[in-house]
Formats: structure tokens, sequence, C-alpha cells
């Protein structure tokens, strides 16, 4: 009886030594809090879906960048899904990308009613869309940039740099000129806006606009640029992506100047273009991430992002670059921008 009682002794014994050899203790800096914490939560995954491609230097290119400050700073999980201005891909790619993550961000007035159709599908998914309006769905946030606030200090900032011009030696007067993409409510925002900013400055100028109807074909830019500075413009706004490209090749070819829309593109070529007006595509769909991320992101809304959030303005390259802007010519320029911030000055908007 002791022998079996010893034997049993020593099991017990073996068994308790295993158990303990099995646990793990528990570090000093990770303590239980309900089975989550911090570090264990998966990241955001987010696409960005965009109507073109990558490599416009303009406005895709500004919402990558917006992209990749997200997987930078948030750490976000991301990728680009392009539609290469094939209308077939839309919902293909919407599809796909809402497959992959919680956030969509959708780059394009093109998406308008493919948006509408896939949305509802995956009611959690978050869809942002930028520059364009969609409402009552739910999971449709839209971002909506007042262009027209941005381009009125534009037109200013032209109407302060041009000079009289004489046109086949008869008429001597100011003209500055605008090239947009396609005739569409967004790009006329852009041009009210250049318009009566120029026309406050000094109402007598006249202000050209030729629509190229494209936006990813620079000869066609180059084209419409040509025929603005043959009728005497001697600055020319480029509204139109990736056809703008065309309207700063023009500007070297006849020795005149340029305006750069969406991101700061004087890089692009620093003798022709004296500045540009700037949209912050980047900093609203990294804002609306970071929303996201604490919580305080508002599903359905509308973001409306101006001069007074930041969301447009002028900007005039590195200080390494030749300006063509003066500080006096700035100075005027920030002056309408608290103008426009107060209310004092109030810009027509094209819906």
């Amino acid at each position: 009886m002791k022998k079996i009682l010893s034997t049993l002794l020593v099991l017990l014994l073996l068994v308790a030594f295993g158990l303990a050899g099995c646990t793990k203790p528990i570090p000093q800096d990770v303590q239980p809090s309900g089975g989550e914490t911090e570090a264990s939560e998966a990241p955001i995954k987010a696409a960005l879906v965009v109507a073109g491609g990558l490599g416009d230097r303009s406005f895709y290119d500004s919402a990558n960048e917006g992209i990749e400050r997200a997987k930078k700073e948030l750490g976000v999980e991301a990728k680009v899904l392009e539609c290469r201005n094939d209308p077939s891909l839309f919902n293909d790619q919407l599809i796909q990308a809402s497959q992959y993550g919680s956030v969509v961000v959708v780059v394009g007035f093109e998406f308008y009613d493919a948006i509408q159709e896939v949305a509802p599908e995956f009611p959690d998914v978050n869809y942002i869309y930028v520059d364009n309006v969609v409402e009552e769905i739910s999971n449709i946030t839209c971002i909506d940039y007042m262009e027209n606030e941005g381009s009125f200090l534009a037109g200013a900032m032209a109407a302060l740099l041009t000079q009289d011009t004489t046109i086949e030696g008869i008429n001597k007067e100011k003209v500055i000129g605008m090239v947009g993409g396609m005739d569409i409510s967004v790009i006329r925002n852009f041009k009210v806006g250049y318009e009566e900013g120029a026309k406050y400055i000094d109402p007598e100028i006249r202000v050209e606009t030729i629509f190229a109807g494209d936006f990813e074909d620079p000869a066609k830019g180059k084209e419409s640029a040509l025929a603005l500075y043959a009728k005497g413009a001697d600055i020319v706004f480029q509204v139109a992506g990736k056809t703008g490209e065309g309207v700063f090749e023009a500007a070297k070819d006849s020795k005149q100047f340029a305006i750069g829309v969406d991101s700061d593109q004087r890089y692009i070529n620093p003798d022709v273009i004296v500045a540009s007006m700037t949209k912050g595509v980047g900093l609203s769909i990294f804002e609306s991430i970071q929303k996201i991320q604490e919580g305080t992101f508002a599903p359905g809304s509308v973001y409306r992002y101006g001069i007074k959030e930041n969301g447009v303005g002028i900007a005039y390259g590195t200080p390494d670059m030749k300006q063509f802007v003066s500080e006096e010519v700035k100075t005027k320029i920030e002056g309408l921008k608290e103008k426009i911030v107060s209310g004092e000055i109030k810009v027509t908007e094209i819906q």
C-alpha cells in the first residue's frame, strides 16, 4: 500500500512540475485588458481607386501622396487600383477595392454612377469620394473642395502679373487664359473663380478659356494653350490634369507663362510655371483616414475644404527657384485669402 501511495505521489509531483513548465510568465510591460490590446488591433486596409492613372504629377498623384502618408504615419496597409480612363473597369476595380479594404478612396467624377451601384453592396466599407458629392448613401462620405476660392487667388495673381499685349498691332489690353480638361461643373467652378479674381484686380482684363475635352492628352493641352497665347494671353492657367502638361510645353515654346494646378507643379518647368493653385487632396485623404482610426469620422457626410481648411491655396515652388511672383504680390494674395475667410469677398460657386 505504501508503495502504491509513493508511486501516486511521484506521479502527482511530475504532473505539477509539467504544468508549471508549460506556463509562461506575463511580461511586465504587457497587461491583460479584456482580451484586446492596441498591439493586437489589425491595421486599417485602404484602397485608392483612380479613374485615370498615377504619374499625372497633379490630381491623382496628390491623392496617392495622402495614401502614402497614411501608410507611413498611421500604419495603414494600402493598394492602388488604376482604371486608365476605361469605364468598363470602374465597377470591377471598385469591387476589388471593396473586397480588399475597409476604406476605399475613390478619385474621379467619372465614378458618380459606379460608386452608387457598388457601395450599397458593401455596407461595412467606408467610401471616401473625392471631389464630388453623392447624397443619401450612408457609407459614402464626400470631400468637396472649394476650387472657386483657390482659382480666385490664381486669377488675381495672373491679373497682377500680366502685361499689356499688342494683338495684331491693333488692340492693347491685358489678356489671360485658362485651359480646362472638360466642360463639366467642377472645371467651371475653377473658371468662375479665376475670372472673378482677375476682374477683382482689373475689371477691364479679358479672360479667355478653352476646354480641351480630355484630361489625359498633353497634345490637346498644347494645342489649346497655343491658341490662347495667339489671342494675346501671356499667362495660361491649366486645369486639365495630364493634358495640362501640354500647356507647359506651349508656354515654353511661346516664351510665355503658365499656372499649375492641384499640386505645386513648378518643378516641372520653373522657367515658365510662375506658381500653382493647389488642392489639399492628399491632406484631406490623410485626415479622413485618421478620423476613421480615431473614431471621429462621420460616414455619409460631406467634408468641405476651402482656404480656411487649408484645402486650396497658391504655391510658389521652392526657395531655390527663380521667383516670378514678387513679395508685394504674395502679400496682396495673402490679404485676399483673409478677406475670403472673413466673408468680405464671396466667390461664386458652380454646383
